[in-house]
């Protein structure tokens, strides 16, 4: 019996073992987490493209401004990305100033706040006071316009799902600013 417990026979298996889940879920993870950065940047790529597009007002033969642009994030992210997920999103404001800013009112009791029954003025024309004032379009030739393009990225590696995401997605998401061109807005 002494001589079983003196020898080392198999002790690497064993410790190899012990550290091999721990392993492969760090291997699995630096894996996702590049995945994760690679497609933030490819998003951020594509909206920075989108967005030149969307500033001149180009619209191709037979499609609208929106399909238009669309259209040129299918062709950026559409070999790796499921383009039917991507959330496009374009807020339109007179200047930069105004760019998540919320829509002026008098405040009647001076608490820094807007409350109910005090005057705003409606920029963006919905019918009811907002804490930005973009109004949803692409924008006409001067307008400042806030391109937002989103993906919910699938988590697969349980601890990153457990700490990053919600339900195992996390929200990846690219915005840029631009100041329409000079443009015919037929």
């Amino acid at each position: 019996m002494k001589k079983f417990w003196k020898r080392e026979d198999g002790t690497t298996a064993i410790e190899f073992a012990l550290i091999m889940p721990a392993l492969v879920v760090i291997i699995m993870g630096s894996i996702e987490l590049s995945l994760f950065f690679f497609v933030q940047t490819a998003l951020e790529g594509a909206t920075f493209s989108v967005s030149r597009l969307g500033k001149t007002g180009f619209v191709a033969d037979g499609y609208t401004r929106e399909e238009t642009i669309k259209n040129k994030l299918d062709d950026w992210l559409g070999f790796f990305l499921d383009t039917e997920q991507l959330t496009v999103e374009a807020e339109t404001y007179d200047d930069f100033s105004s760019v998540g800013a919320p829509e002026p009112f008098i405040d009647a009791n001076k608490n820094g706040t807007r409350d109910d029954g005090e005057n705003y003025t409606d920029v963006n024309g919905n019918g009811q006071y907002d804490l930005d004032q973009g109004v949803v379009s692409n924008g006409n030739a001067g307008d400042v316009v806030v391109y937002t393009v989103s993906y919910p990225w699938s988590l697969l590696t349980p601890f990153l799902a457990g700490s990053l995401g919600k339900d195992g997605v996390v929200e990846v998401q690219s915005r840029f600013v631009v100041k329409n061109e000079p443009f015919n807005d037929e």
